[in-house]
């Protein structure tokens, strides 16, 4: 379980303001500019990147050899076979998460939080991404914590869902003096709050990071599936060429003819539609979802949530 003492990530003299006047509208500006908008963000891609990442990694390395070595046989159709899977595993892929991509942009600006915060004496309604550390908030029933705050009051207690975070099944009582964190909601009473640390300095701010730094180290249990079942093909198909350039020596066969053989059986042995005719399985089933209103953003994301045993 998350300790739940209370977490400062500034300078405690930050927090030291007056729950009577809250922060000047001038102090505010000031942090602001120090500590930056409350919010991640998130690095954005251009459509040209997302697009070119299609045509970069193990899997479409396997697809792009076989198309290389195809046209080095002046295998033309087999070649033109090959490129039509890899442009429609490319753009299968790309297609879908545009599609995704664009319905979360219209989601984050239907969700966009908003906080209920003291300034010059007066309580006002702001973007949350407008958030520094030091103001006063005011939570009740029904709000997602803006930032990462200390309760200091104006209620008995507050009952905070934390599963976001720690993944914890039932809500956590919070009482003055300790902390709240950013993203958990607020399930039950009403207090006021100083905020203590705001963006990628929230606890919720650095588990997005550790998040981030996973995701590059890591591929997808569907990548590497079929990363394996490439290697045996290829592993298998370097043994049956070897013995066959072997026996084609000792008989005197032209090392030319046994060379174009090789080529040949290696283009074959690389599995160029398995990757697109997955790709397309996994858009259908992404399709699937939408009906029930679920936003897929990655295909990979499909797989990877059927291998889980427990949600």
């Amino acid at each position: 379980m998350m300790n739940t003492a209370s977490v400062t990530m500034t300078d405690d003299t930050l927090t030291q303001t007056s729950a009577e006047t809250g922060l000047s509208s001038a102090e505010a500006q000031k942090r602001l500019q120090q500590f930056g908008p409350n919010k991640i963000e998130a690095k954005e891609k251009t459509w040209w990147q997302r697009l070119l990442a299609r045509f970069w990694g193990p899997i479409p390395w396997m697809i792009e050899i076989a198309a290389i070595l195809s046209a080095s046989v002046q295998r033309w159709e087999d070649f033109t076979i090959i490129m039509i899977m890899l442009l429609v595993n490319a753009f299968v892929d790309f297609y879908q998460e545009s599609k995704a991509l664009s319905a979360l942009e219209v989601l984050k600006k239907k969700l966009a939080l908003k906080a209920l915060v003291k300034r010059d004496g007066q309580w006002r309604e702001i973007d949350a991404a407008e958030l520094v550390p030091g103001d006063i908030i005011k939570l009740k029933i029904g709000n997602i914590v803006p930032a990462d705050v200390s309760l200091i009051g104006g209620g008995d207690f507050l009952q905070l869902d934390q599963s976001a975070l720690t993944g914890e099944s039932l809500p956590v009582n919070k009482q003055t003096g300790e902390a709240a964190f950013a993203n958990t909601v607020v399930k039950q009473g009403e207090m006021l709050a100083v905020v203590t640390a705001t963006g990628l300095n929230t606890r919720f701010g650095k588990t997005v990071g550790l998040v981030a730094k996973a995701e590059m180290a890591e591929r997808s249990h569907f990548k590497k599936m079929v990363i394996r079942v490439g290697d045996f093909l290829i592993l298998l198909t370097a043994v049956v060429i070897l013995i066959i350039v072997l026996l084609g020596i000792s008989r005197n066969e032209p090392v030319v003819e046994l060379l174009v053989f090789s080529l040949v059986l290696t283009i074959s042995a690389i599995p160029v539609a398995m990757p697109a005719v997955l790709t397309v399985t996994m858009a259908i089933g992404a399709v699937a979802l939408a009906k029930k209103q679920a936003i897929v953003s990655r295909l990979d994301a499909i797989e990877e949530l059927a291998g889980v045993d427990i949600l």
